[in-house]
């Protein structure tokens, strides 16, 4: 039971005080190692849910307390996301209960955060001090709106805490000896702001959103695991209170009816409240939300931190001091395949051979058979195809050619004859992640060999029986359209390789391979000798094998990489789903992007790589009731994941640190219910006070919270679950996309892609529509109102997430939302 309030000395603030421009709270651990100590649940830290907190829900319309996740950190000690794209998506679980509609809802809010420019280029001052609204339809039907709970979930996920509840704060409780009346507190502020002169410092504040707040302490002595906390309301009795995104919606202890005896003062609070209300949405951050962000995600903000631990530092290391040969003259595999020729050569990590040669072998053999040719090569797909091909025969044979004017006995001549059989040949189509251009000897159009003659027999015109003599020709045969020249095998890791620095050419060497296509011998016997005469027909191959002179080059890909690190400007959200949309396989991605760090007094970029194997944020679907106490329909459970920085793990600062994936938000979907008990009505039911069980009638109960999606518009709010919304989705995942994804633009050049759309339970026409395009580019409804039209010229370079909306028709007010990403050089 609540025993004593005691007060903060208010009234002095009011008249030292001045306004603060921002004020926003962030996030830390609030257990295990980068946590505060003192911050334990005996003084208002960590609270769960209602069933455990010391708030309370009494009545309809008051709003759902998410419980604590994280606890405020100090000045510097504030941790935050540093990937700068996380992508998300839906399981079974929420789009069979939420449906479509619930899906777009969660999309909008994703959409809110994407709108946000970067950090650096953010003003504060173009955002509003409040952003909720009210919808009274929806708080007639007690709707909690989906959008704007997601929003709350996602700056906190970035790492802001709330502000309101921690502008004043205890840090310390001594009970004294007989609490609560010798008891003592210290109170501390975990709001922050910038002075924006002289020194742009940031300091602590007690403003948020320009409401001024103060606070009372109440303290329970015995009791609940909380047994005091500051209760903090705004100075100005008409203010509306707790107005960030970023508050966590909760309802504090009443003050108790013996307050104004205590204190002779009758204007006291008597409870106090925040976050959003039933029947309420908003419409965007507040101004103090997004200083929070400018704060953390600003380029200007270095953090000693650890980078996201799905993600590796592409690290290039030359040694500048050293020399070596490439490639090393210490070949592992120099007698396998095509290498016995010295056509390729593999040193264990690089590569180099004849260009022409690996396309010859790659288009008649498997990828298998290809890399026992080719140690080291890095195959990314293959597909094989048959077509009716000619193998030529060759024979060759010596015979007497009679003629006028040929003398007797007709010398011997070589014949060489070709014969085609037709046959079906399987080729390949074959794609290398590692093969690159010799930039010191470049590819060519146009291969070519040499078909070179040998003969043995009597020179052509002399005597019956005179010596044999040796005679070769070549005739130079030009393949047209066969590429030729040098290529290099580097070594591959993710989507990258590592680079070899070529300082000059040490050595040159030809190498010649010759093919013997067919050869011919014939025995000619005279009375005094015999004598053999013979030919050959080979094709002549010749390569320059270059050995280069080098400094070694070492890649490595390490992960939970540590430095100091700049602001990422700001963290983007894609969404990228299971197999239509409702299977369990989560395609793999690939991401990379650079990072500046500062090593040695110098700022370097980085590059680092992720594959996402699994989504970073899940959103999903569960039955939050049971346990024994209230249900608390309406509620969202999610998760939040802090990785200390290197020296908190050696004893030092709490802070700061990185917030890294993965992230479950699982909704309620408990559904329609309500709520019944001697504290919901006690009016109805104060007859029964004195029972042991007393009589509880459907007269008593409440409508318990459900979730709705709503705005500012006459539409009739969504309620979930949503049966026509449930019905839509197995349209939706008919929809398909041809290109799948908008090809690159560059900026001041003029753009057009038409997609053409499959709807396939859907029928035209259709409305499309799109947000957070790049500047100068427009969407529009094609002419076939089924397709629709990405156009413009470009206007501003980056990387671009926009959301593509289509009007779902016959249901006005409706849509579905599908995500894409356009680079803008």
């Amino acid at each position: 039971m609540l025993r004593n309030i005691k007060c903060c000395f208010w009234i002095a603030l009011l008249a030292a005080g001045v306004q603060q421009s921002w004020g926003f709270a962030v996030l830390g651990p609030v257990t295990g190692l980068g946590a505060e100590v003192w911050q334990s649940i005996i003084i208002g830290y960590d609270e769960g849910p209602p069933a455990n907190a010391y708030v309370s829900i009494s009545a309809p319309g008051d709003p759902v307390f998410l419980g604590d996740l994280g606890g405020p950190h100090n000045i510097g000690e504030e941790y935050r996301r540093n990937t700068p794209i996380l992508y998300y998506t839906y399981d079974q679980s929420f789009l069979n209960f939420f449906g479509v509609d619930g899906a777009s809802s969660v999309d909008s809010a994703f959409s809110l955060m994407n709108s946000l420019p970067s950090a650096d280029k953010l003003d504060v001052s173009q955002y509003p001090l409040e952003a909720s609204h009210i919808n009274y339809r929806a708080q007639g039907l007690y709707l909690t709106d989906l959008k704007s709970v997601t929003l709350h979930l996602l700056v906190e996920q970035l790492g802001l805490g709330d502000a309101e509840r921690f502008t004043w704060t205890l840090h310390d409780r001594n009970p004294g000896i007989a609490c609560p009346y010798t008891a003592e507190y210290t109170v501390v502020s975990r709001n922050f702001d910038y002075l924006t002169s002289p020194l742009n410092q940031i300091q602590y504040s007690t403003y948020v959103n320009d409401i001024l707040y103060s606070y009372w302490i109440e303290e329970f002595c015995t009791g609940p695991a909380t047994l005091a906390f500051t209760d903090v309301f705004a100075v100005d009795p008409e203010a509306t209170t707790y107005t960030t995104v970023a508050a966590n919606t909760l309802e504090l202890n009443a003050v108790d009816a013996f307050t104004p005896f205590y204190y002779g003062n009758s204007t006291v609070p008597t409870s106090t409240g925040g976050g959003l209300p039933v029947g309420y949405f908003y419409s965007g951050l507040t101004r103090d939300d997004v200083a929070g962000l400018k704060y953390l995600y600003t380029t200007n903000k270095v953090d000693l931190e650890y980078a996201d631990p799905t993600s590796f530092l592409f690290s290039v290391t030359t040694n500048l001091t050293t020399e070596a040969l490439f490639p090393s003259l210490t070949a592992t595999n120099a007698v396998t395949g095509t290498n016995g020729f010295g056509f390729y050569i593999f040193d264990g990590s690089f590569g180099y051979g004849d260009y022409g040669a690996l396309l010859a072998a790659a288009q008649t053999n498997s990828p298998a058979v290809l890399q026992a040719l080719y140690p080291g090569l890095v195959i990314t797909s293959s597909t094989n195809y048959y077509v009716l091909a000619t193998n030529w025969i060759y024979q060759q044979y010596f015979t007497n050619i009679v003629g006028i004017g040929t003398p007797y006995p007709a010398p011997l001549t070589l014949v060489t004859a070709s014969n085609g059989v037709p046959y079906l040949q399987q080729k390949y189509v074959t794609t290398f992640a590692n093969v690159f251009e010799d930039p010191f000897h470049p590819w060519r159009t146009n291969s070519s060999y040499q078909l070179q003659t040998t003969v043995v027999q009597s020179p052509i015109g002399s005597p019956y029986g005179s010596p044999l003599a040796t005679n070769t020709t070549s005739v130079t045969i030009t393949l047209t359209n066969v590429p030729s020249g040098d290529f290099f095998l580097l070594p591959s890791f993710h989507t990258n390789v590592c680079p070899v620095d070529i300082l000059y050419t040490g050595l040159t060497n030809v190498v010649t391979m010759t093919n013997q296509l067919t050869s011919t011998l014939t025995n000619l016997i005279t009375v005094t000798n015999s004598s053999t005469y013979s030919a050959t027909l080979s094709q002549v191959f010749t390569f320059t094998n270059y050995t280069f002179v080098v400094h070694p080059t070492v890649c490595g890909e390490p992960t939970n990489t540590a430095n100091l690190y700049q602001g990422v400007g700001g963290i983007k959200f894609a969404r990228h789903d299971y197999d239509s949309l409702v299977g369990q396989y989560f395609q793999p991605i690939t991401n990379s992007y650079p990072m500046v760090m500062l090593t040695n007094s110098h700022w370097q970029t980085v590059q680092f790589t992720r594959v996402i194997i699994r989504p970073d944020i899940l959103v999903d679907a569960a039955d939050e009731g049971g346990g024994g106490g209230v249900p608390f329909v309406g509620s969202v459970e999610r998760t939040l994941n802090f990785t200390p920085s290197p020296a908190a793990v050696l004893g030092g600062p709490v802070g700061p640190g990185t917030i890294v994936t993965p992230t479950i938000f699982t909704y309620d979907k408990m559904g329609e219910s309500a709520w019944n008990g001697y504290e919901f009505n006690s009016e109805l039911n104060n007859f029964f006070l004195t029972v042991t069980n007393g009589l509880l009638y459907q007269q008593g109960e409440i409508p318990a919270l459900a979730w709705g999606s709503f705005d500012s518009s006459t539409n009739d709010p969504i309620v979930y679950p949503n049966g026509t919304s449930i019905a839509t989705l197995e349209s939706i995942l008919t929809v398909n996309f041809t290109p799948t994804a908008p090809p690159d633009g560059y900026v001041g050049t003029a753009y057009t892609q038409t997609f053409t759309v499959g709807t396939g339970l859907l029928q035209p026409p259709l409305t499309w529509m799109a947000a957070n395009l790049p500047p100068g580019m427009a969407l529009t409804t094609a002419a076939n109102q089924s397709d629709f039209v990405l156009s413009g010229t470009p206007t501003t370079a980056g990387v671009y997430n926009f959301i593509v909306q289509l009007a779902l028709p016959g249901a006005p007010g409706r849509n579905t939302q599908w995500n894409f990403s356009i680079t803008i050089h």
